[in-house]
């Protein structure tokens, strides 16, 4: 497939993200840009093979394999085979910076895509929209561009068989454990034992793979069970605090508040249900 579309720019220059550019080659050009491209690309291959320079290395990128380029980054790129079928797109936004690094990519970053039809599948509704010139076509594209960032997340970070994922697989029974048992008292040392960690390396993998600790984990889940209660009056703000692990009523409000910006009666008599 050879298709692409660059839209003229409108209002969506003013939402979170949107595209400038985006398109598929059967035969990738040859691109060298020693200034780098002023915008953000992300670059996947469904058919063939290309080689990749950048930062004084060498990548070679077959179907499933992709790369994100940050604006203004030097790079080279082209086929290695008669056939080198990538797809692309080029974007902007106030926001596209922070959603790449969301993403884990702050900077540069070639990756593997453990499941590219369903990343492809967005990828052609954008096309698509683009080339129909539907009036909100770029907006709705600007929603599909966050749904292609979204999703590739999905297939690079959370269901490839990276060294970030096996981390994560690690924490599973911790997790499931806190997920069964977040109305009792528990220690840090009692969630170590379970996947035999110590305590220290249990809250760095908790760090890594989920960016919060495991008792931020554990007040999460407990604020939102306490949330589910809240909804009916049939107990007190009190009872629910002790049925969701708080023996102290004053700091389980806290702690509410703190994650929910409103206290726990605030949040009832903003939920419940008018008679």
């Amino acid at each position: 497939m050879t298709d692409f579309y660059y839209p003229v720019l409108g209002d969506e220059t003013e939402l979170p993200v949107y595209i400038l550019g985006i398109g598929a080659r059967d035969r990738e050009f040859h691109f060298i840009r020693e200034e780098g491209y002023p915008n953000h690309q992300i670059i996947y291959c469904v058919r063939g093979s290309g080689r990749l320079l950048m930062d004084g290395k060498s990548y070679d990128i077959s179907a499933g394999d992709g790369f994100y380029l940050p604006p203004k980054f030097p790079h080279e790129y082209y086929p290695l085979s008669d056939i080198w079928e990538t797809h692309w797109v080029t974007f902007e936004g106030r926001e596209a910076a922070d959603m790449m690094k969301y993403i884990k990519c702050s900077g540069p970053r070639v990756f593997k895509i453990s499941d590219i039809t369903s990343l492809d599948a967005v990828f052609k509704k954008m096309l698509y929209l683009m080339k129909t010139n539907y009036y909100y076509g770029a907006q709705q594209c600007s929603a599909l561009l966050y749904q292609l960032i979204i999703e590739l997340n999905r297939v690079v970070n959370l269901n490839s068989g990276s060294v970030d994922n096996v981390k994560l697989g690690q924490l599973v029974p911790v997790i499931d454990y806190i997920d069964k048992n977040f109305s009792k008292d528990i220690s840090l040392s009692e969630l170590s034992e379970l996947i035999d960690l110590s305590p220290q390396y249990l809250c760095r993998l908790f760090k890594e793979c989920l960016n919060i600790r495991p008792f931020e984990y554990l007040a999460r889940k407990r604020i939102h069970q306490a949330k589910l209660l809240l909804l009916d009056d049939k107990l007190t703000i009190s009872e629910i605090a002790s049925s969701v692990g708080y023996n102290d009523c004053s700091y389980f409000c806290a702690v509410f508040k703190r994650h929910e910006m409103l206290s726990p009666a605030e949040f009832r008599n903003l939920n419940k249900k008018s008679i």
